[in-house]
C-alpha cells in the first residue's frame, strides 16, 4: 500500500490556515504538556558565571560524568557527553560503520535511525518483533540473528523500550550480539517510564526491567539524556556510556574521542549544572509516570471498543481499530470529522490497522480527545455500514 506522509502535513497544514485547531496525539513534546520543572531554570541560573570560561573536554567535564557514574553505574571515563541521543548516533555511525555498510535496526520503530544513516552513507536492515495478545511483543529471534549475520552489518541498535510499542528489550539480544561481535547502541531514553503493570512502588525501589547497557560481555553503547529524564529536550544534552570486554572497550574509546574532540558540541552551562540537576531527575520521572499511568487507563476506559496493544513503558500507546478505509484516509478523516489528529500505524512499520498515540497530554486533554476519537470511529463505521463495536479479532 502506498503512504503519503505529505499529504497528512498538507492537510493539517491546510486546517490550520482555515482556522481550525486539533487536538494533537501525536504530540510527545513534553514542554507543550506542563511537564517542565520550573527548578531547572534556577538551577541553570547558578552556573551561569562558571559557564563564562570555556574549558572543552571532548568527554565534558568530570564532575558532569562522574555524576552520571554514581547514577547508572560504571566508571565517569566510560562517560561521553553529547548535544542529543540523535548525535550521539552520529558519532557511532560515523566512527564505527564505514559508508555502504549497514545497521540493523528494530521493526516496528520510530522514524529516525533510517534517516541518521542515510546521512552517513549507510543503509538499515530490519529485525521485527510481533505482537501477541494480550501477552505482548515477542522479539524474532532467528530474525535478529538473520539480520546480524547480513554481510556488512556494522552495529544493532535496540530501543529499550521500543517506541512506539512499549516493549522492553529481550536481553537475549545482548547475548545474539556477543556472538556475532556487534557493537550494540542501547537507546534507554524512555528506560525509567514503567508504565504497563500495576503497583509498581515508587521510582528507585520498583523491580526495572533489565537495562542493555553496562554489559560486559558486548561492546555497547548506552544512550540517554535529559530530554526525557527531565521533560527538557531544549536543554539540548545527552550521553554515550560505553562498557563491554576491556580490550575492545580501549580501542572504541579511542575512537568516541577523536569524534568528540572534533565536534566539542556540549553546552558549558547545562554540563556543568548536571551533577544538581540530576537530582530533579527522580520527581521529574515520578510526575510524568504519573501522567502515563492516569492517560492509559482513561485509553483503557474510553476505548473499549477497540483493542489498546499491551504496553509496558515508553510515551506511546498502540490503538487496533477497524479497517474502515486505507490507513491516510482514515488519519484525514479524523481530522475533518473529530477534530483529532494522530499517527497511523505504518508511520512506524506497523504491518496492519492501529493508531499511535501520544499519552503526555494533561489528563482532562486526553480525556476529551479518547472520547472523541471513538466518537470519531463510531461515525465512520456507521458511514461504511458496518458495527460500531470494533474490530473482531481472533
Amino acid at each position: 500500500m502506498n503512504h503519503n506522509l505529505n499529504a497528512l502535513a498538507r492537510h493539517r497544514a491546510e486546517l490550520a490556515a482555515a482556522g481550525i485547531e486539533l487536538t494533537d496525539l501525536t504530540d510527545t513534546n513534553p514542554t507543550r504538556h506542563g511537564l517542565f520543572d520550573p527548578a531547572i531554570l534556577d538551577v541553570l541560573a547558578r552556573y551561569l558565571t562558571r559557564a563564562a570560561r570555556y574549558e572543552p573536554t571532548p568527554r565534558g567535564p568530570w564532575p558532569a560524568r562522574a555524576s552520571l557514574a554514581e547514577r547508572f553505574g560504571g566508571d565517569p571515563d566510560d562517560y561521553w557527553l553529547c548535544a542529543s541521543t540523535s548525535e550521539a548516533y552520529g558519532w557511532l555511525f560515523s566512527a564505527f560503520a564505514a559508508a555502504g555498510q549497514a545497521v540493523a535496526v528494530p521493526a516496528p520503530g520510530y522514524p529516525l535511525i533510517e534517516p541518521l544513516a542515510q546521512l552517513h552513507s549507510l543503509t538499515t536492515i530490519d529485525y521485527r518483533s510481533w505482537y501477541l495478545h494480550p501477552s505482548g511483543w515477542e522479539l524474532d529471534r532467528d530474525g535478529l540473528d538473520r539480520a546480524l549475520a547480513t554481510p556488512g552489518v556494522a552495529l544493532a541498535v535496540a530501543v529499550n523500550p521500543n517506541n512506539p510499542t512499549g516493549a522492553y528489550a529481550d536481553p537475549w539480544l545482548t547475548q545474539a550480539c556477543a556472538r556475532r561481535r556487534a557493537p550494540l547502541i542501547a537507546d534507554e531514553v524512555f528506560f525509567p517510564f514503567q508504565v504497563g503493570a500495576p503497583d509498581l512502588g515508587p521510582v528507585g525501589t520498583r523491580a526495572q526491567p533489565s537495562r542493555l547497557a553496562g554489559h560486559d560481555e558486548v561492546v555497547s553503547f548506552g544512550l540517554d539524556g535529559l530530554s526525557k529524564l527531565l521533560a527538557a529536550p531544549q536543554l539540548k544534552l545527552g550521553w554515550i556510556r560505553l562498557s563491554g570486554p576491556a580490550v575492545e572497550r580501549t580501542a572504541a574509546a579511542e575512537r568516541l574521542d577523536q569524534v568528540a574532540d572534533t565536534y566539542l558540541s556540549v553546552n558549558s552551562l547545562v554540563a556543568l549544572a548536571l551533577p544538581e540537576l540530576l537530582t530533579l531527575a527522580d520527581a521529574s520521572v515520578t510526575r510524568i509516570t504519573a501522567r502515563l499511568r492516569g492517560n492509559l487507563a482513561t485509553a483503557q476506559r474510553r476505548l473499549g471498543h477497540y483493542r489498546l496493544r499491551t504496553v509496558d513503558g515508553g510515551w506511546m500507546a498502540l490503538l487496533d481499530v477497524p479497517p474502515l478505509m486505507p490507513p491516510d484516509d482514515l488519519v484525514i478523516a479524523l481530522m475533518d470529522r473529530a477534530g483529532l489528529a494522530v499517527h497511523p500505524g505504518w508511520f512506524y512499520d506497523l504491518p496492519d490497522d492501529a493508531l499511535a498515540l501520544s499519552l503526555l497530554p494533561e489528563e482532562s486533554q486526553f480525556d476529551e480527545a479518547c472520547q472523541r476519537l471513538t466518537a470519531g470511529l463510531e461515525v465512520l463505521a456507521a458511514d461504511a455500514g458496518l458495527s460500531a463495536t470494533g474490530p473482531q479479532y481472533d
